[in-house]
């Protein structure tokens, strides 16, 4: 359990003040669906705890069953009060929705195509045809494996897979011959026995972002801000992230052309 002391310590002075002036609606938070829903919700409740705590109320977990899901739902009003996405979301909630960035997870993020440790495979090119696992569409895992593969007639077989675990479930029962999975979620499969074979690894994007909803002035902005950079290390031991820093939309400006890129939103 995160303690609470230091949570009463930072919220005491500003948080009465956030919620008479924002807070008639419940808080929310929101995240892309890599993990699935059940550990989505799992692995980042000590989040919206500490976020609730913060603001003293209660902030719930919103969820998405797929990407497809989670795009759609993107648009509707009202949105999540807080959402920690991935850096076409976040670019595009800044330039369409109305968030506002707070803070980042800091350095930055890849994807790897990865294949089964028995099979020799060194160039991508050498699953075209075949069947290669992906989060649906429009994740930065499916921008970015369209990214690997541009000739049209040269392309695997996607197979759209709900999370990351399906995707490893996938490879390991020889339903798909490679998969396309955040390199991070590859490194610790590794580190835990998989037998994988890494064929090739994007570049680098900025990593993931958390931003809030329209209504928040610069002031309550910059509270939050620093209460989460300053945030317990349990926390971020309990949700398996780094720690937080601050962040710029400078740092995410443009992401969001994968999405007009590749599908044309």
């Amino acid at each position: 359990m995160i303690t609470r002391g230091r949570i009463a310590l930072l919220s005491a002075v500003w948080a009465l003040s956030v919620a008479s002036s924002l807070q008639a609606a419940p808080l929310s938070l929101a995240i892309q669906p890599v993990l699935g829903q059940q550990a989505t919700h799992k692995a980042f409740a000590p989040l919206a705890r500490y976020l609730g705590e913060l603001l003293r109320q209660p902030c719930h977990i919103v969820t998405s069953p797929n990407f497809l899901v989670y795009w759609q739902d993107m648009g509707r009003r009202p949105g999540p009060t807080f959402v920690l996405d991935a850096a076409h979301f976040t670019d595009y909630r800044l330039t369409h929705l109305g968030y506002h960035l707070l803070v980042k997870e800091p350095g930055t993020v890849s994807y790897s195509l990865v294949v089964r440790g028995s099979e020799m495979v060194l160039e991508p090119s050498a699953l075209a045809g075949l069947p290669v696992a992906s989060l649906g569409i429009p994740s930065m895992g499916a921008a970015l494996l369209n990214h690997i593969f541009p000739h049209p007639t040269r392309r695997p077989i996607i197979v759209a897979a709900r999370d990351a675990a399906a995707e490893f479930r996938l490879l390991a029962a020889r339903k798909v011959s490679a998969a396309m999975i955040p390199t991070p979620l590859v490194a610790q499969a590794m580190a835990h026995g998989a037998n994988l074979s890494v064929v090739v690894t994007t570049p680098s994007i900025p990593n993931i972002a958390l931003s809030v909803g329209p209504g928040w002035s610069q002031a309550q902005r910059a509270r939050l801000r620093r209460a989460l950079v300053s945030a317990p290390a349990a926390l971020f031991k309990a949700i398996g992230l780094r720690r937080f820093m601050v962040a710029k939309p400078a740092e995410y400006r443009g992401q969001d052309r994968i999405l007009k890129t590749y599908w044309g939103y």
